[in-house]
């Protein structure tokens, strides 16, 4: 059979005409200090990490309280791998689940307080598929201006009026609530900002949504396992009862910071998790989790639940190094937690003091535009369990050092 040959093809001049317009842009975010890479350690993410043949204390993971590398959640995963394969390879409404996805789901639900759970393969798709399915034209959803960016993306699929409030402004929130007569209405916010370590006002929030017949949606990415008894979050932290609250309550969170392992979920009624099984895309066309990720993430349960001392000291060893950056004049504010910004401006001072901690043995990256506003380029310190007293301590001598 003859090949039909196109009487429009694309020839190399114009394939580097096309690559070129990408390639002035890389040089337009390499003037301004903007341009990312990857960068690739030569070990796991424990407390010391090997980066270009140098050890180097490891600030820059969220593996909050170590558990990626701890040796009973590696059988965990090992065990579930063995026993289901490396992979089952089909959507979980086809064949692609397992008992331990079960339980799995089961013990999430418990953890936060919810009837029901549903996994996902990434906390990026739990935001998105959530959204997407429970928000449709006509709703409005509320979301606070320093959301993930897998939030404002669930927000642009779902195609409800999205409308942003100022960050953790309850005023703000409260105006534009108090103006839309809308079929449904979704305040989603983080509970601890990945960026910032501040914790939202979730009581004062829950207030408003009861006020205005509004439903909740949380993102715990970055709370599970170190806010709240037992690690359950933020609604734990503070001490607020779930199961009193008349307000709809959405709960997404992920296994790949503090559970140290991947994977997204949603707890919530069981009503809403049937209604999600049936509706949302990015949990009925994705292949499911494999049977090591859940292994693990069973495996890492059972360690926070009875290791509570993993939580105390991050949270101490984050009042350690608050405290001493804001003795050096930094402001670390609105920190409240074991994510602490070391705030320097400039997109280029802060790249250079990360090139200048690392010369004295200290991983901790630059956060630059537009992962943060213009502005507000920063250190930002992860703190793990793995973390030695002695470690922060260097830490703020390297920076001592730098200024």
């Amino acid at each position: 059979m003859a090949l039909i040959k196109s009487t429009n093809q694309t020839t190399p001049r114009d394939i580097s005409k096309w690559v070129e317009g990408f390639e002035n842009e890389l040089e337009k975010l390499d003037s301004l200090a903007l341009q990312r890479r990857i960068v690739t350690p030569n070990s796991g993410q424990g407390r010391l990490i090997e980066l270009d043949d140098e050890t180097l204390i490891n600030f820059t993971s969220n593996n909050y309280l170590g558990l990626s590398t701890d040796p009973r959640v590696v059988a965990g995963a090992v065990s579930a791998t063995r026993e289901y394969g490396a992979s089952v390879s089909a959507a979980r409404l086809l064949c692609g689940s397992t008992p331990l996805h079960e339980e799995l789901e089961r013990r999430l639900a418990a953890l936060k307080g919810r009837e029901a759970c549903l996994l996902y393969s990434a906390g990026y798709l739990a935001n998105i598929g959530v959204l997407a399915a429970l928000a449709a034209e006509g709703d409005v959803i509320f979301s606070d201006e320093l959301n993930h960016a897998s939030i404002i993306d669930g927000c642009r699929l779902s195609r409800a009026d999205s409308k942003i409030y100022r960050h953790r402004d309850l005023n703000d929130l409260e105006e534009q609530l108090a103006t839309t007569d809308a079929n449904r209405r979704i305040i989603v916010t983080e509970t601890v900002f990945s960026m910032d370590g501040d914790i939202a006002p979730l009581p004062a929030l829950l207030n408003l949504a009861e006020r205005y017949d509004a439903a909740v949606m949380i993102d715990e990415a970055h709370a599970t396992g170190v806010l709240g008894r037992n690690g359950s979050g933020a609604f734990s932290h503070f001490d607020i009862d779930i199961s009193d609250t008349s307000v709809p309550v959405v709960i997404v969170g992920t296994l790949s910071k503090a559970i140290g392992s991947i994977g997204g979920f949603v707890a919530a009624d069981e009503a809403i998790i049937a209604y999600l099984v049936n509706r949302s895309r990015a949990f009925i066309f994705n292949t499911a989790l494999p049977p090591s990720a859940v292994g693990a993430a069973l495996a890492s349960l059972d360690i926070i639940e009875s290791e509570s001392q993993l939580q105390t000291h991050v949270q101490s060893l984050a009042v350690r190094l608050r405290n001493g950056l804001e003795a050096k004049g930094y402001t670390t504010a609105p920190s409240e937690t074991q994510i602490i910004p070391m705030m320097l401006g400039e997109a280029e001072k802060a790249l250079t003091m990360e090139q200048e901690l690392r010369a004295k043995g200290i991983l901790a990256r630059a956060i630059r535009p537009p992962t943060v506003p213009p502005g507000g380029s920063r250190i930002r310190f992860n703190l793990s369990a793995t973390h030695r007293e002695a470690d922060v301590d260097q830490a703020l001598a390297a920076i001592r050092s730098a200024m």
